[in-house]
């Protein structure tokens, strides 16, 4: 994976059956704010554009654009977002007017409200989930 900073895009690098390289990208926003593995966070966040986060955050996240919860990442609040991609931790609700995608690593403990929910085999979610569209 590696992100091209010419077209605003990550590139993901997979290998097919047949063992060639495929190319699929995925667009972000011109703006992506990240917090890293080393950083923490004690209060709410209240952002316009997408925020990446591999570190520890104790607080609510309000986002306008897309949330992702890195593999190291902890999250104690409610994240209400337009998407949210969890591939770490969160304890407390997830509200998105959009998808929640549960990656395989992801561990959720708390209750969930999205428009479309992707879980993969692997993940692990403790709580309510409710299917329906709210404004974000």
């Amino acid at each position: 994976m590696f992100f091209n900073n010419k077209h605003k895009r990550l590139v993901y690098i997979m290998l097919n059956k047949n063992k060639k390289k495929e190319y699929s990208p995925l667009t972000i926003s011109d703006s992506l704010s990240i917090l890293s593995n080393a950083a923490t966070i004690k209060g709410e966040i209240n952002i316009d554009d997408d925020l990446r986060i591999d570190g520890n955050v104790s607080g609510n996240i309000n986002s306008q654009g897309r949330v992702i919860v890195g593999l190291g990442g902890c999250v104690t609040g409610t994240i209400r977002s337009k998407s949210v991609e969890l591939v770490g931790k969160i304890y407390g609700d997830i509200i998105v007017s959009e998808i929640a995608i549960l990656r395989a690593s992801s561990f959720c403990n708390g209750d969930l409200i999205a428009a479309n929910l992707e879980i993969e085999a692997g993940a692990s979610f403790c709580g309510n989930c409710k299917m329906e569209n709210v404004p974000v």
